[in-house]
């Protein structure tokens, strides 16, 4: 059984029965996963993760707006006026943006049975102002968001249980959609094209994989031939199938584990994925994916970016500069540590904002505090964060370096500059 089923089995089958949301459904099981693998290993292995990427997948270095400093154009991307009706009556599964105007919501359309993991598309134009239904219900696993018309889905076997898993590709906001097919090997990620983290074909002959269990390796998307083609040169760590590749003034990132140590690891190119450099973070001890989170990456502007690195037994915030590499952030020791995953964010004036997960309401739903290291500072000091609540889902930033996040209570939240929230949408 892979990681991936038992993580939601684990989350649907424990009592008392809540109102599980398809992030939730991850979370809770990777806690109680977690739970179980501590007693089992003792202080040896402490913490489980099973990885699955976010909506994050960037363009060509280069070839995207990419994250902005505090200026008129984040500054215009605050919402304004009152957020729109939802036109569909199910509870919100996930979020993901292109940037601050072009939005979406996967929305449940029952409350169990088969049909609880088919799921509503729905979408705004206008920064929440107002909601359209996108196309008819379906199924699929993730959505990576590409640009606000574009959208990668993957579709599972129909019955379940048996065949392969598909790649379709929106060109018109979730309206409709294509499969996509596979290319030629390429040198590297081209103008206008995308890099994704794409199943192995050698640990997956089939394509029978469910997503999130596999390895995978970088490929090229082009959203003009609609073919995915894996690049010649690939990261030397091990990386998660269908994982964050994430992007900061023409650098990729990809997070993994290092083939030897088995320590938490990140791989950079800075030429669109024609040439990678690794680092292994080397003061963390070595847990692997079956036992510990990937590297979460948050991108920031003027090319500092951070690093949250957790192992068996803690977590470790490091600072990256194109001049002085990785340097360990001091203060983040102060943050308690929780075994859930990490989670961060770099606002727009450059601060780095670490949210602490505790439990919440049953076993679902995490409720967080959130540390802030303001740019030029030394240490972590406890923040409020207003408008946005204490339940929510990981906060994920759009290219154009707008934040987000789904929170409690079926609603979404945006920010322009991740201090004051609002939000996107109402009932």
């Amino acid at each position: 059984m892979t990681d991936l089923r038992e993580l939601f089995e684990d989350a649907a089958q424990a009592p008392p029965p809540t109102r599980l949301l398809a992030d939730e459904v991850f979370a809770a099981g990777r806690r109680r996963l977690r739970r179980r693998r501590t007693a089992m290993a003792g202080a040896a292995l402490a913490v489980t993760a099973c990885a699955v990427a976010a909506a994050s997948v960037v363009a060509l270095p280069g070839s995207g707006a990419g994250p902005a400093p505090v200026d008129d154009r984040v500054a215009g991307a605050a919402a304004t006026g009152t957020p729109g009706v939802l036109p569909h009556p199910g509870r919100i599964q996930w979020m993901r943006a292109a940037d601050s105007q072009h939005l979406y919501l996967a929305l449940s359309t029952c409350s169990g049975g088969p049909c609880k993991t088919v799921w509503q598309l729905v979408g705004s134009d206008d920064g929440g102002r107002t909601w359209t239904e996108r196309g008819a219900p379906a199924q699929f696993a993730e959505a990576l968001v590409l640009g606000p018309d574009l959208l990668l889905v993957d579709r599972p076997p129909a019955p379940p249980g048996g065949g392969r898993w598909t790649l379709e590709a929106s060109r018109d906001g979730g309206r409709s959609w294509q499969p996509t097919g596979t290319g030629p090997t390429v040198p590297a990620v081209a103008p206008g094209s995308f890099a994704v983290c794409r199943p192995d074909p050698d640990a997956e002959p089939d394509g029978t994989a469910t997503p999130g269990s596999e390895p995978c390796r970088v490929h090229a998307f082009d959203p003009v031939t609609n073919r995915v083609s894996p690049l010649a040169e690939q990261p030397a760590q091990i990386l998660v199938d269908r994982q964050v590749i994430a992007e900061s003034n023409g650098r990729l990132w990809a997070p993994g584990f290092d083939r030897e140590s088995a320590r938490p690891a990140v791989a950079t190119s800075t030429d669109g994925g024609r040439s990678w450099s690794s680092h292994t973070f080397a003061e963390m001890s070595a847990c692997g994916a079956e036992s510990c989170p990937l590297v979460q990456i948050s991108v920031g502007p003027d090319g500092v970016d951070y690093a949250v690195v957790t192992d068996a037994q803690r977590r470790a915030v490091y600072r990256h500069t194109s001049a002085g590499g990785w340097q360990r952030r001091p203060g983040a020791d102060q943050i308690p540590f929780e075994p859930a995953d990490p989670g961060s964010f770099v606002t727009p004036d450059g601060s780095h904002v670490v949210y602490q997960a505790t439990e919440g309401r049953g076993d679902s739903i995490s409720t967080y505090r959130f540390w802030a290291a303001r740019r030029g500072g030394e240490g972590y000091q406890q923040v409020e964060l207003p408008g946005l609540p204490r339940m929510f889902s990981p906060v994920l930033r759009a290219r154009d370096g707008w934040l987000y996040a789904r929170g409690d209570g079926d609603v979404s939240y945006g920010s322009a500059d991740g201090w004051t929230w609002v939000p996107l949408n109402r009932r």
